[in-house]
């Protein structure tokens, strides 16, 4: 009885500290979603295919980096892994004119059209962040509401790691 008077107080303290910290990083914010016009998205990056564990897409990752400056990330999964040996298809690039050149990877162009697009906008740490199966459904859903067909293609638009743009263009 007496252990019980001891730990109901800690286990309670320690739900309403998680609680409060989750909320502190923006666990409890809602995805903003938005429809909105754009216009072509002109990207410039690599294109990979694999595995998720393999070491080249680190790589990739890195030199996009390195190369966009202070410009957000761009990545178009084509085809997303459900498990760390599947397939994994995915551009990853940033808005430019000029196609950089600055290593071994061999950089493309990737156009998008866009003439109207739903942007889901999430401004929390990334610990908290959902993931895209959860953001993708919001989209969806979002869609079907305001009677817009989407392109098919999501575009993760990243501007900082605790904000992040999904981008998903609208077909006309």
């Amino acid at each position: 009885m007496m252990k019980a008077k001891i730990i109901l107080p800690f286990l309670g303290a320690s739900v309403l500290a998680l609680i409060s910290v989750y909320f502190y990083l923006g666990g409890f914010k809602p995805i903003e979603l938005k429809l909105d016009n754009c216009s072509d998205l002109n990207l410039v990056g690599v294109d990979y295919r694999g595995i998720p564990q393999d070491d080249t897409i680190g790589e990739y990752f890195r030199e996009v980096e390195a190369a966009r400056k202070n410009k957000p990330l761009h990545t178009i999964y084509y085809i997303e892994p459900e498990g760390k040996r599947d397939s994994l298809h995915v551009f990853i690039g940033y808005e430019s004119e000029v196609m950089d050149q600055n290593g071994t990877t061999p950089w493309t162009r990737q156009s998008v059209e866009c003439q109207q697009v739903i942007v889901a906008t999430l401004k929390m740490n990334r610990f908290v962040m959902p993931g895209p199966d959860k953001t993708k459904k919001a989209i969806q859903a979002f869609a079907q509401e305001n009677d817009l067909t989407l392109n098919g293609i999501f575009i993760d638009k990243i501007i900082s790691s605790n904000h992040v743009e999904v981008w998903a263009p609208v077909g006309s």
